[in-house]
């Protein structure tokens, strides 16, 4: 520790610690504007000069790291002066238009020109006159108010890795925009526009809205990934209008994606339900509540009586709170009597987690945000996670920049394999075979503890199966070289500290839980524990939702699951869907829709009218998450809060209520009157699952290819998250729609020339259970004979063409594609 003075104050701090971050420790305030902590030190505004004893001249504080013995003076007449003048300097080309720009109120330069006062102006002025670059979606340019303080253009560069800012030009002139002068074009995170400390960028749908002062702001969780971040809503006169992020705050710090910033207007959607809806002679009509509970409670008893507890099934969702779904589940179990309940998890997390207890014997696997830094050697598989958990992306490139080795495996170019250290160009869906030839390298090369690990279940039986993953031919199957594997496999083995990093969702067809068994596989083999396994929950409350037993095996009874109840038609009568559209977004969507016509009853309650709701016998209008109050848990297994910040409309009631009011319908009371009540009731009868254990178990895993292409379908088609939307609920936004509005096909140069496609164009793309429409991307990044694209999007109906996956294996599917006609 280094001791120095601040100010006359005694205080310690670490070793390489700038004055600026040990004032700031200690509650010493020294003004900037170019300073951030998630930057390296800039030196550029001169506003956070101090004096040294001893020293004539003066220091940037945010740049000159503390000494033994230090003393520093922050705020003497010389420094004010200093500081005056540099406040001068910046207004010489400053425009004075505080009255129309929305960062009046807020604007770091307006606080630091009132504390400091009116500088002389002893300098010819002259106004920068240039107009504001209005061309992008999301994010307005106004060069006029730019300091030049180079916090938005260090921001994209280092911390985001997107590097679409930067300086342009040299002197006076000098302005901050992307290269040639282009079009912005970039993750539209939003994070230049909370970093700027002036007007220079702000957001275009919160432009001309309200006035900082006018602004009541709460904070809540953010509905969309599992990173939970927090968010800080702008409100007034009930509006939802912002939404941003402050400097530490929550899990991550302060930083947010696009999503979380620009994404929540999806709740003022022009589909957004506003009243209980009954279908009579074919059509949805208006009802009230009564009559709505009524009709479901009624046509239950009915269908209880005729044809067994069992015949009911329900679906959750990760979109409602803990307390939604709770309810929901004592619902069924209590009321309906029936265990037939799950949720998307079942593509993605449960998976994970059956894995992992089999593994290790654990029931709750939460990751850790922060587990990439100071790691020697981070391998992440198959997987964007950049896109798809933001935030966790952002601390591996973090990992990555403080000397981390970063290896990707991947078919397609994405950010991480841009800033790794190896890029593993692979084919898609091979990834059990990769992590068996680099298991079958160790045990070659005797790179692990043979004496230790072969007492394990299970070792003889994964040492008999790794005989089939030689090198040579572990190549022949992933396409990537043999010297790459063998490298791969001694880094992760000679490493001091690791982790695996991978995603298992809904939305991507490459994974399934085989890769999670070769995973846990390979960390037992180096002597890991199960947190050296980063595998994180999908959604804000898929891990939540897991958690209060939304899944038919959450009890001492098993029930369905949810390809019983969605994939094989007569296996339940009644339906109740909350917060879920199985028909846009799960796979082989011609089999739900069958499934869902078979249905005597199919009740859906949801915050919007979703294609799942259009074949509904009850429609029931619930509150969205900014419209109630509740708890996330996110991927970490932090339980959050979230507050009511704006009213719902119409008679929008949150989910625990309906479900409440529809079981004192049906004659029974199965809980307490508000949601303070739930949560209590939780804390006692959800208990917390043990996250440790002593067991492991080798889980021997082959490769299994999914659909395989052949001539009449030459194709593998690959589905995965786009960074500006997560699941379907973001495409209500109009924000995020502006950035990316529809689905459209990745495909490589090589085979859009084969197959006479061009860029931009309209493509048919077949598969052996339908066809579907969708724009054409020619890109580099992608491998030839594979194509990608998305599921996000309702109207895109790309499910229409993959199928569910069987057992734990990938589930590609094969398409064929030509241009459309007409």
């Amino acid at each position: 520790m280094i001791e120095l003075t601040i100010n006359d104050k005694k205080i310690s701090v670490e070793e390489g610690t700038t004055i600026l971050k040990a004032a700031q420790q200690n509650s010493i305030k020294i003004p900037n504007l170019c300073f951030d902590k998630r930057l390296r030190p800039y030196g550029g505004c001169r506003l956070c000069v101090v004096e040294l004893e001893g020293q004539p001249r003066l220091f940037a504080a945010c740049s000159t790291p503390v000494a033994p013995g230090m003393i520093v003076k922050t705020e003497t007449p010389k420094l004010r002066k200093a500081r005056q003048t540099v406040l001068e300097l910046l207004l010489v080309h400053h425009p004075l238009d505080c009255p129309i720009c929305d960062k009046a109120g807020e604007c770091d330069l307006q606080d630091l020109a009132y504390e400091y006062g009116k500088p002389e102006g002893r300098f010819i002025r002259h106004r920068k006159a240039a107009p504001p670059d209005v061309r992008g979606p999301l994010v307005e340019l106004t060069a006029n108010r730019c300091i030049l303080c180079g916090k938005c253009v260090r921001i994209c560069a280092e911390h985001q890795g997107r590097g679409a800012l930067g300086l342009i030009g040299r002197g006076f002139p000098t302005v901050v925009q992307p290269a040639f002068g282009e079009i912005l074009e970039c993750d539209y995170c939003g994070q230049c526009i909370d970093i700027c400390p002036t007007g220079a960028l702000l957001s275009k749908p919160f432009k001309f809205q309200a006035r900082a002062w006018f602004l009541e702001e709460k904070d809540t969780i953010c509905p969309f990934c599992g990173c939970g971040c927090t968010l800080t809503l702008g409100m007034r006169e009930g509006k939802l209008l912002r939404s941003r992020a402050k400097e530490d705050s929550g899990r991550s710090d302060g930083n947010l994606c696009g999503r979380g910033r620009f994404g929540f207007d999806y709740i003022y959607s022009e589909n957004r339900l506003k009243t209980p809806l009954i279908r009579k002679d074919g059509e949805l009509v208006p009802a009230t509540w009564d009559e709505a509970l009524t009709h479901i409670s009624e046509s239950l008893k009915y269908i209880i009586n005729s044809y067994g507890k069992e015949s009911v099934g329900a679906i959750g969702s990760h979109r409602c709170t803990n307390e939604d779904n709770y309810m929901l589940r004592k619902f069924m179990v209590n009321v309906a009597g029936s265990h037939n309940i799950d949720s998307s998890a079942a593509f993605g997390y449960a998976k994970v987690q059956k894995a992992l207890d089999a593994a290790f014997g654990i029931k709750a696997h939460p990751i850790h945000l922060k587990s990439p830094l100071g790691k020697d050697v981070i391998f992440v598989i198959e997987s964007d996670i950049s896109i798809t958990h933001p935030v966790f992306g952002l601390n591996i490139m973090q990992a990555k920049r403080e000397g981390s080795r970063l290896i990707v495996a991947d078919s397609k170019e994405t950010k991480l394999t841009r800033h790794s250290s190896a890029h593993l160009k692979m084919k898609h869906g091979t990834s059990v075979a990769l992590i068996n030839g680099l298991m079958k390298i160790i045990m070659d090369k005797g790179l692990f503890n043979r004496e230790i690990v072969s007492r394990t279940p299970g070792f003889s039986v994964l040492e008999k199966n790794l005989e089939e993953y030689k090198p040579e031919q572990v190549s022949a199957i992933t396409g990537i070289p043999v010297e790459q594997l063998v490298e791969t496999a001694e880094s992760l083995a000679k490493a001091k500290s690791r982790i695996l990093s991978f995603t298992v969702s809904l939305n991507e067809n490459t994974k399934g839980a085989d890769l999670v068994h070769a995973a846990s596989n390979l960390i037992i083999l180096l002597g890991e524990e199960a947190d050296a396994l980063q595998i994180p929950a999908e959604y804000a409350n898929t891990y939540g939702l897991y958690k209060m037993g939304v899944r038919p095996d959450a009890g001492s009874s098993t029930g369905k699951n949810i390809f019983d109840m969605l994939y094989d038609a007569g296996s339940v009568h009644a339906l109740y869907i909350m917060g879920e559209d199985p028909l846009s977004t799960f796979p082989f969507n011609s089999k739900i829709m069958r499934s869902l016509k078979s249905l005597e009853l199919l009740v859906v309650q949801d915050i919007a009218m979703t294609e799942t709701a259009k074949l509904a016998h009850v429609v029931l209008p619930a509150s969205s998450w900014a419209e109630k109050d509740g708890t996330f848990i996110n991927a970490e297994g932090i339980t959050q809060k979230l507050q009511r910040v704006v009213d719902a409309p119409g008679q929008s009631l949150p989910d625990w209520q309906i479900l409440r009011n529809l079981s004192l319908s049906m004659g029974t009371d199965i809980s307490t009157r508000n949601i303070e009540g739930i949560s209590e009731e939780i804390k006692f009868s959800v208990r917390e699952e043990l996250t440790a254990s002593d067991r492991r178990n080798f889980t021997p895993v082959s490769h299994a290819p999914g659909e395989a292409a052949d001539s009449e379908y030459p194709l593998s088609l690959v589905t995965r998250d786009v960074l500006q939307h997560s699941g379907s609920m973001s495409t209500r936004s109009k924000a995020l729609d502006l950035v990316v509005s529809e689905p459209f096909l990745e495909i490589s140069e090589e085979d859009a020339k084969k197959f006479g496609i061009a860029d931009s164009s309209h493509v048919k793309v077949s598969s052996r259970r339908g066809t579907v429409y969708l724009k054409a991307k020619v890109s580099d990044a992608v491998r030839s004979g594979t194509v990608f694209t998305s599921v996000h999007f309702p109207h895109g109906r790309v499910n229409a063409l993959t199928y569910y996956p069987e057992a734990g294996v990938a589930s590609t599917d094969a398409v064929k594609i030509e241009p459309a006609k007409g």
